[in-house]
């Protein structure tokens, strides 16, 4: 895009190019330092769609854009060269925001979890299009496939779907290098992380009967599948900054270039295999036979928390043990509680994006909103969860009480998926094979309707205004 207007606007709005001192950047917020701050105009300022908000804080006029700060800094330096000094330029690069240390656990654990969730939401901003475009590819060809217009035995079935699977597969090879970028780490050394995270030899060792490697002397270690996976790589991409820190101190410089890289590699890929593997298999697996249970226990209950807290469990990649479980019920019984459960989530999901698109006056926002509602829509929840759901938390909220009333309105009236494909463009998932549609195609559509409806309304009315700042604008 083209920020020049942009530029001209907020120059004029701060008070002119004689009303500015200096003006520097760092991760989402332009600073200015203003000769007389009376002469800005915040609310004209506040008007502009490609500004989030206008603050005063630390003797600086800040601004805040989001994830185009950049493009925007740079269409301001063009107009106004005499900015981009060379201190100008150092600062813009170096320049963070003040932390105030919280006091107490409470105040500590949010800080920290506000961190995670910023720093998650940035990495995943660049790919956030490409997913939305992949999930809205995977669920026409799943549509074309259930009306017999094209088969999923044939080769422009199978290119295009991989096509659209890559993006997913390799996401923490992806993931690897964007959050590196955040972070400060190496990005290359981090793609190369993710990227063993999912090579075939790994792949094959999840994959075997026992999902385990021994290491020396009868010590082994438990392997998952990472494909598709978000937090071991952010985790990696974290711990990448110290490590590296503590290797340049380490090594002569004359041979960092070739060791640091390498180490860094080896060390936090047995991090990754030793630390953070068992515990999301412990996690994943206690949480996996804890859902069979409560389902088992009481439909509406169980199915009231699973709506709601599903989407948590994307989040933390704890959502993956349950893919062999709802594998087996629908080779054993023909049919699945737990998917049926998720396909709620996820149309639940395309409400409350939904209803950001329409009453939000940014178009990227809008743009974003749109397209990530079709993809969940679709069953691809990524793109709404990363870009929207994480990124301004009252819609999330307004999500999990939308998915919490449909989850347990399909609890109490028994509802299952008799397929893998769900949300809307797997409905014909819901129909009985053997007596046609039924009273649990019916359960789908009030299930659904429901999840939606609820999270639609509940966030355009309550859940968002342009007002907001997004989790990550300070991550």
């Amino acid at each position: 895009m083209d920020y020049s207007n942009d530029a001209k606007q907020i120059i004029a709005d701060v008070g002119g190019d004689k009303n500015i001192n200096t003006l520097i950047h760092c991760m989402t917020r332009l600073r200015f330092t203003l000769k007389d701050e009376s002469k800005a105009d915040g609310a004209a300022l506040e008007k502009m769609g490609v500004v989030i908000k206008v603050m005063q804080a630390q003797g600086q006029y800040q601004i805040v854009i989001g994830n185009k700060v950049t493009d925007v800094f740079d269409a301001i330096l063009k107009q106004l060269p005499r900015l981009a000094t060379e201190d100008g330029q150092a600062a813009a690069e170096t320049v963070t925001t003040e932390k105030v240390v919280p006091q107490g656990f409470g105040a500590k654990f949010k800080h920290g979890y506000d961190e995670f969730i910023g720093v998650l939401t940035a990495s995943m901003m660049p790919i956030i299009g490409v997913l939305a475009g992949s999930g809205i590819t995977k669920g026409i060809l799943a549509g074309l496939v259930s009306a017999n217009v094209l088969s999923d035995k044939s080769g422009i079935f199978m290119l295009i779907n991989t096509m659209a699977d890559t993006i997913f597969y390799f996401l923490p090879v992806i993931l690897g290098f964007t959050a590196a970028k955040k972070l400060g780490s190496d990005p290359i050394a981090l793609a190369i992380i993710g990227a063993f995270l999912i090579h075939p030899n790994i792949i094959g060792i999840a994959s075997a009967k026992v999902p385990e490697i021994g290491l020396w002397s009868g010590f082994a270690v438990k392997v998952m599948n990472y494909s598709g996976s978000v937090f071991p790589i952010i985790v990696a991409a974290w711990l990448g900054k110290y490590v590296e820190k503590y290797l340049k101190k380490a090594i002569p410089e004359m041979v960092q270039g070739i060791f640091v890289p390498i180490l860094e590699i080896i060390i936090l890929s047995f991090v990754l295999l030793l630390l953070v593997a068992p515990v999301i298999t412990v996690l994943s697996k206690g949480l996996a036979n804890g859902i069979s249970a409560l389902l088992s226990f009481n439909g509406i209950i169980g199915g009231a928390i699973y709506g709601a807290f599903y989407p948590i469990l994307v989040v933390f990649g704890l959502h993956w043990p349950l893919i062999p479980i709802v594998i087996n019920d629908l080779a054993v019984t023909g049919q699945s509680v737990i998917c049926a459960l998720t396909s709620i989530t996820a149309v639940g999901i395309a409400g409350g994006v939904l209803a950001v698109a329409i009453k939000t006056k940014k178009k990227s926002l809008e743009a974003l909103g749109y397209s990530a509602g079709v993809s969940a829509f679709c069953g691809i929840a990524e793109p709404s969860l990363y870009g929207i759901l994480l990124k301004y938390k009252r819609v999330f909220y307004m999500v999990m009480i939308g998915n919490a009333v449909g989850g347990a309105v399909a609890g109490g009236m028994h509802l299952v998926i008799y397929g893998f494909t769900g949300s809307l463009i797997g409905f014909p998932s819901f129909i009985n094979p053997k007596t046609g549609i039924d009273g649990n195609f019916t359960a789908y559509v009030i299930s659904h309707l429901i999840a939606f409806g609820v999270a639609f309304v509940l966030t355009f009315l309550f859940g968002f205004n342009d007002k907001m700042e997004s989790s990550d604008q300070e991550a």
